[in-house]
């Protein structure tokens, strides 16, 4: 397998959701980025120019480096939900292509409690699961 197909089926596993033909385009983009589209610093290797992307949609964002990708994964782990431990993941099975995911951590592990594509409906849910089983996120 050579470095461009590599990388796709990388990226595909990752979340990607563009077109074959997009995501040739993004690989070269990628090859021949220089600097870093957010903050501008030269790239020292080729480890350091990261595909970023939306993990909710799958949509191409743009070529970081590896420090402004580490802080970017950091600001989206808050969620979409706009409820701790609620998130919505993509899923082609559903008719809408998402539903919305209850995890918690127990025992140092991320367990998932429930999913349903009722957003309202997981929030109650999760906010009288967290009483019943006393879970102080």
């Amino acid at each position: 397998m050579n470095h461009l197909s590599k990388t796709i089926s990388d990226w595909k596993r990752r979340g990607l959701l563009e077109s074959r033909e997009r995501m040739e385009e993004i690989y070269w983009i990628r090859e021949s980025s220089t600097n870093c589209e957010k903050c501008g610093e030269e790239f020292i290797s080729s480890q350091d120019r990261n595909m970023d992307h939306c993990h909710t949609t799958g949509i191409f964002r743009n070529i970081l480096c590896t420090s402004c990708n580490v802080k970017r994964s950091k600001l989206s782990k808050n969620n979409t939900s706009g409820y701790i431990g609620i998130h919505k993941n993509i899923n082609k099975t559903n008719k809408q292509g998402f539903t919305w995911v209850f995890r918690v951590n127990l025992d140092g592990k991320l367990k998932t409690i429930k999913c349903s594509v009722d957003k309202e409906f997981l929030i109650k849910f999760a906010k009288q699961w967290k009483i019943d089983n006393n879970y102080d996120n």
